[in-house]
């Protein structure tokens, strides 16, 4: 932009240096309408170029805002990414963590449950005194050869003795559930517990994504609002540079041309 402005001053300078040339040579003529004209037509063109060059210096900061919008847009992006990348990396690891856990309380549930089924395997009936009496009332008609009698009481006893031995595995399978599901218990909770600490952190990194994504608007607002400012004050300075210019133009009749440079940013 700088060089097409020089490139632009340089033509504008030669085209007045020309028709002054041509107004000092009619005035040496005595071609006075001539010579008006050709500081009329200097005149004319200092007018159009200031507006040009006020023009201009809108374009230079329209460009500044396109450039910082590019880079905002290109950071918003950046960011984006990379939060996504680190709450995949969470996700990844959570689930990780989850598996090695479940993996390691499988082979302890495998471990636990062949010590629980070895110490039910060990355990022995507990008779009724009803059961002891008939085999005490078995083995004393045994000894008195009393074999009918002795007959008789076997095939009372072995009912009661099964049925008594059915109730006994049932409640060692009981056992074994209870126990067993004890464990699955502990287990769902270690799990359940693992999972809310897992979800609390990523409440936590969620939080933290927020006030970065918070901060990075309001940064971007910031730099809006500034270059906002100083767009304002460089049209500003500009236009009164070039509107005092032109004004010294026209009170001084033998001024007949402008320096036209875009006023300094700030």
């Amino acid at each position: 932009m700088d060089y097409e402005i020089e490139g632009e001053q340089v033509k504008i300078q030669e085209q007045l240096m020309e028709l002054d040339n041509q107004r000092q040579q009619c005035e040496r003529e005595g071609r006075f309408r001539d010579a008006q004209e050709c500081l009329n037509r200097m005149r004319d063109i200092n007018l159009r170029q200031g507006k040009k060059v006020e023009k201009m210096a809108r374009s230079v900061n329209a460009q500044d805002k396109q450039d910082i919008t590019e880079r905002q847009r290109l950071e918003m992006l950046t960011f984006t990414k990379m939060w996504e990348e680190k709450l995949e990396e969470y996700e990844r690891q959570a689930k990780e963590i989850i598996t090695h856990v479940k993996n390691r309380q499988n082979s302890e549930y495998k471990e636990q449950e062949d010590i629980i089924k070895i110490q039910l395997m060990n355990k022995r009936p507990r008779f009724s005194k009803q059961v002891l009496q008939m085999r005490e009332e078995l083995e004393r008609m045994v000894r008195q050869k009393e074999y009918l009698n002795a007959e008789n009481i076997k095939r009372n006893l072995l009912p009661v003795e099964e049925e008594e031995v059915k109730r006994f595995d049932e409640q060692l399978s009981n056992t074994f559930a209870k126990k067993t599901e004890l464990l699955k218990k502990q287990y769902r909770n270690e799990i359940n517990a693992l999972k809310q600490r897992i979800k609390l952190g990523r409440e936590e990194l969620l939080a933290h994504r927020k006030q970065d994504f918070e901060r990075l608007l309001q940064r971007h607002a910031n730099v809006s609002k500034e270059l906002d400012q100083k767009t304002r004050l460089h049209i500003s300075r500009t236009r009164e540079y070039v509107q005092k210019q032109m004004q010294a133009m026209i009170n001084a009749p033998t001024k007949t041309v402008i320096d036209f440079q875009l006023a300094p940013r700030a």
